[in-house]
């Protein structure tokens, strides 16, 4: 309650209630939510729109899913640093968005090649450069995401009066 009173010696005492911010949190966890499935959307569109510039390869080659498996002609892959190229889907399809809890939220590459062309891989004879698509969206919508959660964490604000 807001009140001034004045003192015996000449002073004014002025009693101000005590209020503390509280945060609501509900626009900050749509944002994230929506912030991971435009990162899934970006991530989607870089593998089936990406056109290859890499080694050029003949010909089906291994199992169904490898290189394009049963498809026979020609196919070129995607050269260091591109999206990978989208033969099957698999990789774009297994893109998917998971609450790890009230503030958190994780965006999973559940096909096991996703890991590898994101990351690249090496082993005794060979090396693969990392294809990114991942964190190339991420990157790309950064700035976006970064504004959007500040304007939910400034609506989710709400002044509280402390109890005494």
């Amino acid at each position: 309650m807001w009140g001034a009173t004045m003192a015996g010696d000449s002073r004014i005492e002025i009693v101000v209630p005590a209020y503390a911010i509280e945060f609501a949190k509900v626009n900050l966890a749509k944002s994230l939510r929506v912030a991971g499935r435009d990162v899934v959307v970006l991530a989607r569109q870089k593998i089936r729109s990406a056109v290859g510039g890499g080694r050029l390869y003949y010909g089906p080659g291994g199992s169904i899913k490898y290189r394009g498996g049963a498809k026979t002609g020609r196919y070129r892959a995607s050269a260091p640093g591109q999206a990978p190229v989208n033969l099957t889907g698999e990789t774009a399809r297994s893109l998917r968005v998971r609450s790890a809890g009230k503030l958190s939220v994780r965006v999973i590459d559940a096909a096991f090649q996703a890991k590898i062309l994101e990351a690249g891989a090496q082993d005794s004879n060979r090396v693969m450069a990392p294809r990114p698509f991942m964190s190339s969206a991420l990157t790309e919508l950064a700035p976006g995401i970064s504004r959007r959660l500040a304007d939910a964490a400034i609506r989710d604000m709400v002044m509280e009066r402390l109890k005494k």
